[in-house]
C-alpha cells in the first residue's frame, strides 16, 4: 500500500493604479501595476507493506515494513510590474502601449528579469462620415499590434545541479549516499517571442451578422525545450534555450449571426476556422545535433524523416521499403528516410448552432479537425512477433489480413517467434511513413435540449426559474482514424467518455 500527502500553498496579489482624463476630443487612460506570486508544493510518500490482512491495509501502523518511497518540494516565485497607456480618439482612432518587467525563480540569478513591450492601434471606420453610403455596414474596425512576450513554463530548478538520495545501495558509514539527478544549466533564460497581428471586425444588417477576420505571426528564436544528449553524459536531455528560429504564422475567420427570426422562432449560429503553421526557419548546425532526423529546416515543427513503406513481401512476407538506390528492402538504412510526414494539425475549427422556439431551446456544436497521426494499424507492438509477452492483450481486427504464404497479398507481415522480424515491424510502426495516417474528424462535441417550464405552473409552486434539460457530449464521431481516439492520438490513453445528463434547474 502507498500513502501519500501533497500539499501546494498559493498566493497571488495584483495591485493596480489606473488614472483617466479627457485630452481635446480623446480619453487618456493610464495603468501601472504589479503581480506577485508564490506557488510552493511540500509532498511525501511511503510504501508499506507486511499486514496480517486486508482489513488492516488502510492503517499504517498495522505494516510490518515501511519505506519511503518519495518526497518533493518546490517553490516558484513570480513577479512583475507593467504599465499601459491608452488613448481614445472620438471612439475613431485607439492606440494602445504597454511595457512591463517579469522575473522568474526558474531561471538563475543573472538571467532571472526580461523586458516585454506592445503596441498597438486601431481604426473603428464605420465612425467617419463616409460611412453613411453603406447602410448595410453597421461595425468596421481595422486593427494591429506588435509586440514580445514570453514564457516560463518549464519546471522548477531546471538552471540548477539535482540530487536525490540513493535507497538501493547501503548507506555510507550509516548516512545516505546521493546521486547526479540532472545537469544545471546557468545560462538558461526567458523564452522570447515577437508577435504581430492585423485583424478586421465586420458587422452587416444592425450586427445581425458579424464577421471577423484575423491574421497573426509570430517568430521566437529563443525557444525553451529539452535537449537530447548523448548516453554516454549520463543524463538522457538537458533544458537550455535552442537556436532554433520558429516562424508561426495562421488566419483565423468567425462568422456569427442570427439566420432566421421570425415569430416565436430563432436560428443563431456561429463557425470558426483557423488555419495554422508552424515552420522551422533556421537551426544552425543542426546537422550536428541530436535534432538531426526530427527538425527539418523549411518544413513545419513536428515534421519528420521517414521511410517509405511498400508494403509486405508477398514471397517472404516481410516488410519492405523504398530505398535511395530505387530498390525495395527490408534493412533500410539511415540514408533510406526520405519521405517528410507531419502529425499535426493543418486546419481546426467549430460550427455551433442554437434553436428556439417558444420555450423550447436545441444547442449543438460540431468540431472539426484535419491532420495526420499515429496509427494503429499494424497492432500492438509489445504483443506482436518477438514479443508476444506470454499471450497476454487483444489484437486489432487488422491483424487478420497477415501474411502467412509464399503469394500472399498482404498488409500485416508474417508472424513469427524469430526475433528477426522484429526490426522491420518496428521501422514500418513507429519510423515509415506507413504508421502515419489521415486522422481528421467530425464529433458532435455538445448536444442540449431544455424547456422552460409554463409561468402559470411556476407561480402555482412559487417558483422563481424553472427548467428541464438533457445535455450530451461526445455523442458522434466521424472518422476514418485507426485507433481508440482521433482527438488523443492514441490506443493507450482513454478517449473523451460520452456522458449524457439529465437534469431539472429550479429558482425560487
Amino acid at each position: 500500500t502507498v500513502f501519500g500527502n501533497n500539499t501546494i500553498q498559493t498566493w497571488l496579489m495584483e495591485p493596480q493604479l489606473t488614472y483617466r482624463r479627457a485630452i481635446g476630443a480623446g480619453k487618456l487612460d493610464i495603468l501601472i501595476g504589479s503581480a506577485l506570486q508564490e506557488n510552493v508544493s511540500n509532498g511525501t510518500s511511503v510504501i508499506a507493506s507486511g499486514f496480517s490482512n486486508d482489513i488492516v491495509m488502510d492503517d499504517v501502523r498495522s505494516a510490518s515494513l515501511v519505506n519511503p518511497s518519495g518526497s518533493a518540494r518546490s517553490t516558484y516565485r513570480y513577479n512583475a510590474v507593467f504599465g499601459r497607456i491608452n488613448y481614445n480618439w472620438e471612439n475613431k482612432y485607439i492606440i494602445n502601449l504597454t511595457a512591463r518587467r517579469d522575473g522568474s525563480s526558474r531561471f538563475g540569478a543573472e538571467r532571472r528579469f526580461h523586458n516585454f513591450g506592445a503596441v498597438g492601434g486601431a481604426w473603428v471606420f464605420t465612425e467617419e462620415k463616409w460611412h453613411e453610403h453603406l447602410p448595410f455596414l453597421s461595425f468596421g474596425k481595422l486593427r494591429a499590434s506588435y509586440g514580445t512576450t514570453g514564457s516560463d513554463q518549464i519546471p522548477d530548478y531546471q538552471f540548477l545541479s539535482m540530487y536525490q538520495p540513493v535507497t538501493y545501495e547501503v548507506p555510507y558509514q550509516g548516512i545516505p549516499t546521493y546521486a547526479p539527478e540532472q545537469l544545471s544549466n546557468p545560462y538558461l533564460q526567458w523564452e522570447s517571442t515577437r508577435k504581430t497581428q492585423v485583424g478586421l471586425d465586420l458587422g452587416f444588417f444592425k450586427d445581425r451578422v458579424q464577421l471577423n477576420v484575423n491574421y497573426y505571426l509570430n517568430r521566437s528564436d529563443n525557444q525553451v525545450s529539452g535537449y537530447l544528449l548523448a548516453a554516454t553524459s549520463g543524463f538522457e536531455t538537458i533544458y537550455k534555450n535552442q537556436p532554433f528560429k520558429i516562424k508561426n504564422t495562421g488566419w483565423e475567420f468567425l462568422l456569427s449571426g442570427t439566420v432566421l427570426q421570425t415569430g416565436d422562432f430563432t436560428w443563431n449560429s456561429s463557425f470558426n476556422f483557423t488555419i495554422p503553421k508552424t515552420l522551422l526557419m533556421d537551426y544552425p548546425g543542426v546537422d550536428k545535433t541530436s535534432d538531426a532526423s526530427r527538425k527539418i529546416i523549411g518544413k513545419p515543427m513536428g515534421s519528420t524523416y521517414a521511410y517509405q513503406l511498400l508494403g509486405v513481401d508477398p514471397q517472404t512476407g516481410v516488410y519492405i521499403f523504398g530505398s535511395s538506390d530505387g530498390n525495395p528492402t527490408s534493412s533500410p538504412v539511415l540514408k533510406d528516410q526520405n519521405v517528410i510526414v507531419n502529425p499535426f494539425p493543418t486546419s481546426y475549427g467549430g460550427f455551433q448552432n442554437s434553436f428556439r422556439y417558444k420555450r423550447f431551446t436545441l444547442d449543438l456544436m460540431f468540431q472539426f479537425v484535419k491532420q495526420m497521426a499515429k496509427n494503429y494499424s499494424y497492432g500492438s507492438l509489445q504483443y506482436t512477433v518477438g514479443g508476444f509477452s506470454e499471450g497476454e492483450g487483444n489484437q486489432t481486427v487488422a491483424m487478420l489480413d497477415r501474411w502467412q504464404k509464399p503469394g500472399d497479398e498482404a498488409r500485416i507481415q508474417r508472424y513469427s517467434a524469430q526475433f528477426n522480424y522484429f526490426t522491420p515491424l518496428y521501422l514500418a510502426k513507429e519510423l515509415s511513413n506507413g504508421g502515419i495516417s489521415d486522422a481528421s474528424y467530425i464529433r458532435l462535441k455538445n448536444l442540449s435540449f431544455s424547456w422552460q417550464l409554463p409561468e402559470r405552473w411556476m407561480k402555482t409552486v412559487k417558483l422563481h426559474q424553472g427548467s428541464i434539460f438533457i445535455q450530451g457530449q461526445n455523442l458522434l464521431t466521424i472518422t476514418n482514424y485507426t485507433g481508440l481516439d482521433p482527438e488523443t492520438k492514441s490506443s493507450t490513453i482513454l478517449p473523451p467518455l460520452r456522458v449524457i445528463t439529465f437534469g431539472a434547474k429550479l429558482s425560487f
